[in-house]
């Protein structure tokens, strides 16, 4: 059921995603069938009176210089509207009634890095009291690329503009680029917050970037952007945004492509990562010390990462779902290709972002859906993990020794009363203190866990007669470590001296404060024990209980080594040294 509820899903996106080419296509081919036929009335498209062309030295193109006569060609206007015109890379001077009012050029601009001034809307509000003078604009291109550009020049409200011409056009490219957008920084938040394994949240954090970097950088070249957002002399830096998020989109989408198909050769996949990432900071590098236009140089970039992308996937040995998989790339990167060279700019180009966004939905998320699923079973299988503790712990309250307890106690009863009331209080402690970690799978302080210990040796003093000599060296106390930690070590110590017959057992218990955390010893001076043992024999099952419980719940440590002169010494780490409270 779960598997037709996921087809059913990709199906919907696949159909969503045909849809939005199909809009995007239409709108391309005619692109002024969607212009409403109230707004007809509502403008004007001005055509220059006179055309001048100068050559520009040293450069191919040429400066257009156009005259308006404003009286003979919208003499009938009874009410003021906004002259706006659309220009891409193309420095601008207008002038009106002999005054310069407008001088859109890399020295007037605020941002200095580059020749480009951006693409960007020109405008400026006509008045009746306008139409007696002439009105000039001097437009001189920035790059071969656009020397041909034939602007329009409109006489219209920015309502009446934004609403039946641009959206009209790139309306459903503007919306395949704010959700890829939007999505690709849910992906990387969820990415980042939801506590994913490494590997987990490298795929999705890497597919959620691409999304993003390929999101900007259609949504900056669009020229619905600076006209809804109105920064007038910001131009330069949306177009700069876009033109980073294109650098970092292949990075992020190599990365994601090394991550995924990686095995076995990362170490490659890695390489042609950093070879991506430093080509993109080169790149950014020489464009700030003007040694390169990173608008000449953007399309050679994009096929240089593409034939990267190429490589890196057939050193996967690929079978034929990667090989369909590249297929479409490629067809993606064709068309939009294409569209560049019919209309020499990718800014309505939709092919690889809707590329991109299928693959962040179908993949993306997922690539979500799975990590979480494996965070809910590793979930589980700690939850087995601490039932399973629980279950050891109740085995390490031994029976024999709660009944030579209870028996002492007995005959203190008679031979010692306070006495005996005294080793029922130090065994009702040890009691809780065992219960209460059985039930509760939080930390507990270093001041509380000795306790628990001080009411173990009290017992264990009565059952051994004056035989057991506990010292504390404990003045750093300010941490807090996995409940019966300490005690299963004393434990482990009794049984291993005077728990042997040796007439008499020295133990000491220390903390202390070091780098990155808190050192607790407990030194013995018993007979000693194979420390390598530990992990499979029974009679030492509870330090390996305590070390698998210290590096579940804490990252801590446990270490066992000899004590010179005879015992043992059990070394217990807790990094960061967590504070009570």
């Amino acid at each position: 059921m779960k598997k037709r509820r996921d087809c059913f899903t990709d199906l919907a996106v696949v159909l969503a995603v045909a849809l939005g080419v199909f809009v995007i296509a239409f709108n391309c081919r005619y692109p002024d069938v969607s212009a409403a036929a109230p707004a007809a009335a509502s403008f004007f498209v001005l055509q220059p009176q006179e055309v001048v062309e100068e050559a520009i030295p040293d450069y191919a193109g040429v400066r257009r210089t156009y005259v308006f006569d404003l009286e003979s060609r919208i003499g009938g206007l009874s009410h003021t509207q906004t002259f706006f015109v659309y220009l891409r890379h193309t420095n601008a001077v207008l002038e009106l009634e002999g005054e310069q009012l407008a001088d859109v050029s890399v020295r007037g601009g605020r941002w200095h890095i580059g020749q480009t001034p951006g693409c960007y809307w020109l405008t400026l509000p006509i008045y009746r009291s306008h139409f007696s003078q002439p009105m000039r604009i001097t437009l001189t291109p920035v790059y071969e690329s656009v020397r041909d550009d034939l602007p329009k020049f409109l006489l219209i409200d920015r309502q009446v503009l934004l609403q039946y011409i641009v959206l009209p056009k790139e309306g459903a490219i503007l919306v395949l680029s704010l959700v890829a957008a939007v999505a690709g920084a849910f992906l990387i938040l969820f990415a980042l917050a939801l506590g994913l394994g490494v590997q987990d949240r490298r795929r999705v954090l890497n597919l959620g970037a691409a999304s993003f970097a390929a999101g900007m950088w259609k949504l900056c070249g669009l020229s619905a952007v600076p006209l809804l957002l109105h920064y007038y002399g910001q131009q330069k830096a949306i177009w700069f945004t876009g033109i980073i998020g294109y650098l970092l989109m292949p990075v992020f989408t190599l990365r994601h492509l090394t991550v995924l198909h990686g095995e076995g050769r990362g170490r490659f996949g890695t390489v042609c990562c950093d070879l991506a990432a430093a080509s993109a900071a080169l790149l950014l590098a020489l464009q700030i010390g003007g040694a390169v236009e990173l608008h000449d140089v953007v399309m050679w970039y994009g096929v240089g990462m593409a034939a990267l992308h190429l490589v890196v996937l057939l050193v996967q040995k690929p079978g034929v779902s990667k090989l369909l998989w590249l297929l479409l790339t490629f067809a993606a990167l064709g068309f939009d290709y294409v569209i560049f060279l019919w209309r020499e700019t990718t800014a309505t180009a939709p092919a690889f972002l809707i590329w991109i966004m299928f693959n962040m939905f179908v993949r993306g998320f997922g690539f979500l859906r799975e990590a979480i699923d494996r965070e809910r079973q590793l979930r589980v299988r700690e939850a087995e993990l601490h039932e399973a503790r629980v279950k050891s712990m109740m085995n390490e309250i031994r029976p024999h020794f709660i009944h030579n307890t209870l028996t002492s106690i007995y005959m203190l009863c008679g031979e010692d009363p306070a006495r005996a009331q005294e080793v029922v209080g130090n065994f009702t402690t040890y009691l809780q203190a065992n219960f209460s970690a059985v039930s509760t799978a939080e930390l507990t302080a270093f001041a509380k866990e000795l306790e628990h210990t001080r009411a173990y040796v009290a017992v264990e003093s009565v059952l051994y007669e004056g035989k057991l000599t506990v010292e504390y060296d404990t003045a750093f106390t300010a941490f807090r470590l996995p409940p019966l930690t300490i005690q299963p070590i004393v434990e482990n110590a009794v049984k291993y001296g005077v728990g042997t017959g040796l007439p008499h057992g020295q133990i000491v218990v220390r903390s202390r404060a070091v780098s990155g955390g808190a050192e607790v010893v407990v030194e013995d001076d018993g007979i000693g024990f194979d420390a390598s043992a530990s992990e499979t024999d029974g009679a030492h099952i509870g330090l390996q209980n305590v070390r698998e419980r210290l590096a579940l719940m804490c990252d801590g440590t446990l270490e066992v080594a000899p004590r010179d002169g005879g015992g043992t010494v059990v070394r217990i780490f807790v990094p960061n040294a967590k504070p009570e409270g």
